[in-house]
């Protein structure tokens, strides 16, 4: 098969390198300068799963120049600009290839779905982290699950997901097919609705955030109305209440990412957008859709948008 990272990144980086090494055919799209270092010097990929180097990939800075069909679209960008995305891709997408979502939130495979349909819309749960290091290095960070990619509609076949899924777990990146794959990014947003706005804010790493009362109480905030919102929208999430995914929060998946710096942060510093929308803001809007009261997700969701337009402005003084 084909793949088209859009998106090349640092977690498109990661899976298209690990593709591209195992000999598959991978071609990169970005943006940045990051793609350019792809270009001329190859990409590195260090980190957790060892030490690699690429060279001669094929790497374009843009769609300009980008010729052919592909089989799969593995779509690593950012949410806000999904939907552009989508649009730049559809012309080089196979009459039956699939685009798989391998982004954080909320609202992404729905945007991928009104481009392509559902029955070429594949969503995963990404649960392992990368980031730039420099300029054509890519980092592997953390891992905390395997890889999970599955239809959240049920109109793509098990056989065609599962082509793809062993495409990646022969690369070496742990893969597996799920059933229930809305349910299983739901539980991801639980995790990231927690931390990435809040700790953003306070500027500090995810394991001071249990050092304090007051930010252990907005967490669970954040925990209960994403449990309300979800059973108003009649999803499944894959722990049994609100207490549940508070214990296992703090005893399982808190202590391996405890130095582990927002995301949001980072972007706000930066001077780039957030995915605040597809995060806290997508509980907030999902809320009202419901009429299910979500005031501490309201207010992250406003803090955050209020330090990106203080960035934005200061940076155009």
């Amino acid at each position: 098969m084909r793949y088209l990272v859009m998106g090349a990144g640092a977690l498109g980086s990661v899976f298209g390198g690990f593709l591209a090494k195992n000999g598959r055919d991978v071609t990169f799209v970005g943006l940045d300068d990051h793609l350019k270092a792809i270009q001329t010097e190859g990409l590195t990929i260090t980190g957790l799963w060892g030490e690699h180097h690429l060279d001669g990939l094929k790497a374009y800075y843009g769609t300009d120049g980008l010729t052919g069909l592909f089989d799969v679209v593995l779509l690593s960008v950012k949410s806000h600009i999904t939907a552009m995305a989508c649009r730049q891709c559809l012309p080089f997408l196979h009459g039956d290839g699939l685009v798989v979502s391998i982004q954080n939130g909320l609202g992404n495979w729905e945007t991928i779905a009104a481009a392509v349909g559902w029955p070429r819309t594949v969503g995963g749960r990404i649960i392992f982290g990368a980031e730039i290091v420099r300029p054509g290095t890519a980092r592997v960070t953390v891992y905390a699950d395997k890889v999970l990619l599955g239809s959240p509609s049920g109109d793509v076949s098990t056989e065609r997901i599962q082509t793809i899924v062993d495409d990646l777990d022969d690369a070496g990146i742990p893969c597996a097919v799920s059933p229930a794959i809305t349910s299983q990014l739901w539980g991801k947003v639980l995790y990231n609705c927690s931390l990435n706005a809040l700790g953003a804010i306070l500027d500090i790493p995810y394991g001071d955030l249990a050092r304090t009362p007051e930010s252990l109480e907005l967490i669970k905030g954040v925990i209960r109305e994403i449990f309300a919102v979800a059973e108003a929208k009649g999803v499944a999430l894959p722990y049994s209440g609100p207490e549940e995914y508070y214990r296992y929060l703090l005893e399982r998946q808190l202590p391996p990412t405890a130095s582990h710096h927002s995301s949001m942060h980072q972007d706000i510093s930066l001077g780039r957008a957030t995915e605040i929308d597809a995060l806290n803001g997508a509980i907030s809007r999902y809320g009202k859709e419901q009429g299910v009261p979500t005031p501490v997700n309201d207010v992250l969701t406003a803090i955050i948008k209020g330090l990106e337009r203080r960035k934005a402005k200061a940076a155009d003084q």
